[in-house]
């Protein structure tokens, strides 16, 4: 059998649809900008709330696709581990450890959901896989280590690195299974599971809220959000999180699943740093140096490695 008869069809649909979900979650990193006031888990419980009530209602209003009770664990799971678990962990690391040691591990996810994508499909030899994964790493290091020297020093500290490599193995678990669920279940639509993981991400948002409320702080920060009159800045940018960064992208992102091996859906990640990076600049009023935007250009150029390998194969 030749090799042509291996080739894989990477369709620019697909490709532009995991693009525009990197946009939209990178959004994430401006948010805590415009909100100063608000702690990073006034704006993750807003926002989880914003994408469940979408969610909630999308699905009661054009839903059609029946789930069993396995397919709402499966999604309560995704919710649970990909989106509040992942979160409140990533920044119990960065107080642990600080930004310096955070950023660049977190940076690996491009890497890690490649490399499990891969050993789940085989959608290419590791021979090939390595050059191109090897490539997007050393980018992400430029870019991920020269903000993570500005925002603070790397500390050395067992739970902060725990906190910190666990949201990259519950993620990339995501990634890879959610995949999987979707090409296996080709009668339920993007759109459908991911109002499915939105409705389960509500229930455990107003499960967990109360526990914020008491030892996470929220009992001294919402109060002061009412009084400042930032309450209504922070339902805003909760919303655009929710129904942007989370139902938008969440249907993009299953989307891009069904039609793209995971190994190269895991690398197009790394434009998630790209945008959010690009989205700091614009709030800042700078300009990207030299080494950022060295790394950029070797990120972009290991994922056009990967496309033109899978074409050729």
């Amino acid at each position: 059998m030749t090799d042509n008869a291996h080739a894989i069809r990477v369709a620019p649909a697909p490709l532009a649809a995991m693009i525009a979900t990197t946009a939209l979650w990178a959004l994430a990193f401006i948010v805590p900008l415009m909100v100063p006031g608000a702690s990073s888990l006034d704006i993750t419980f807003g926002r989880y709330f914003a994408y469940g009530i979408c969610s909630l209602f999308l699905l009661w209003r054009f839903g059609s696709v029946r789930l069993s009770a396995a397919d709402w664990l499966l999604a309560a799971a995704f919710a649970f581990f990909g989106n509040l678990l992942y979160y409140a962990l990533l920044v119990l690391g960065i107080r642990l450890a600080g930004a310096g040691l955070a950023v660049p591990i977190i940076g690996l996810l491009p890497v890690t959901v490649a490399l499990a994508g891969n050993w789940r499909e085989g959608a290419l030899p590791w021979s090939k896989l390595a050059r191109p994964l090897l490539i997007i790493f050393v980018g992400l290091m430029l870019v991920n280590l020269t903000r993570g020297t500005d925002a603070g020093s790397a500390r050395a500290s067992l739970p902060g690195i725990f906190c910190l490599v666990a949201p990259v193995i519950m993620w990339t678990w995501y990634a890879v299974a959610n995949a999987a669920f979707l090409k296996r279940r080709r009668d339920v639509s993007a759109s459908a599971w991911a109002s499915a993981i939105g409705v389960a991400t509500l229930g455990l948002t107003l499960a967990l809220f109360p526990l914020h409320f008491i030892f996470g702080g929220g009992a001294q920060s919402i109060p002061r959000l009412f009084a400042t009159g930032e309450v209504f800045a922070v339902a805003f940018w909760s919303t655009v999180l929710g129904l942007g960064a989370s139902w938008v992208a969440a249907a993009l992102f299953n989307l891009a699943s069904t039609r793209l091996p995971v190994t190269l859906a895991g690398q197009l990640i790394v434009f998630e740093t790209v945008f959010g990076v690009f989205y700091v600049f614009l709030a800042e009023g700078r300009i990207p140096s030299a080494i950022e935007l060295g790394g950029f250009a070797l990120s972009i150029l290991g994922i056009w490695l990967s496309i033109r390998i899978l074409q050729r194969r």
